[in-house]
């Protein structure tokens, strides 16, 4: 009996460490992805309002004065050390509307998969998306994929990871309702992008 008790409390234990940070961004997706049957075709800054657990330096109707931006920060994880899960939000965009939501965790995650997806966003249908900037090793990796989140909403996610030999690293997740939105995020680096004509015009968005 006191060994069936033992197994029952440690699944338990389990289950609630494996679900500490579970959909944690789902609400991400909320206020980015954009329902097929919405008559609009970007995301207004209004519905950052719709990303829980995030504490904001401005609110949303102050991004113009921030370079139509927002930037905040949250924890990921369950680690009392605040340099392990330390997470920054910036939202990036235009006068009227946001363009990419970029979560950069530090520490925390593990390489890109359909599973991590799952795991920050909520269920949902997974799709990768082949991209010339994908890498899957040790200490890189980067992935692109299309989300469809429970609810019918779609978007799409880069997922990259970067670890030292130590183990100590960053996970950043960029998250966008075009394809194009996650390109222009890296026009910084001259030689990088990504996602050729043939697979921008496959992933359009009407």
């Amino acid at each position: 009996m006191n060994k069936a008790i033992s197994l029952i409390l440690a699944t338990l234990a389990f289950t609630f460490s494996a679900s500490a940070y579970s959909a944690q961004f789902s609400s991400i997706i909320d206020a980015m992805a954009i329902p097929k049957t919405s008559p609009n075709t970007v995301s207004v800054w209004e519905n950052a309002d719709k990303i829980k657990g995030i504490k904001w330096k401005w609110p949303y109707y102050e991004s113009g004065a921030h370079d139509s931006t927002m930037e905040g920060t949250t924890k990921v994880g369950s680690s009392k050390n605040p340099n392990v899960g330390a997470t920054e939000i910036t939202i990036t965009g235009a006068r009227t509307f946001m363009t990419a939501i970029e979560i950069m965790i530090q520490n925390e995650g593990e390489n890109p998969s359909k599973s991590e997806i799952n795991k920050f966003f909520g269920a949902g249908r997974v799709l990768k998306i082949a991209s010339s900037c994908d890498k899957n090793d040790a200490t890189w990796g980067d992935a692109t994929y299309h989300f469809t989140s429970s609810k019918g909403q779609p978007g799409f996610i880069r997922y990259e990871s970067s670890w030292g030999a130590s183990g100590s690293g960053a996970v950043i997740i960029t998250v966008a309702n075009r394809l194009t939105d996650l390109n222009h995020r890296y026009d910084d680096y001259e030689d990088e992008n990504c996602y050729d004509n043939r697979t921008l015009e496959k992933w359009a968005v009407d």
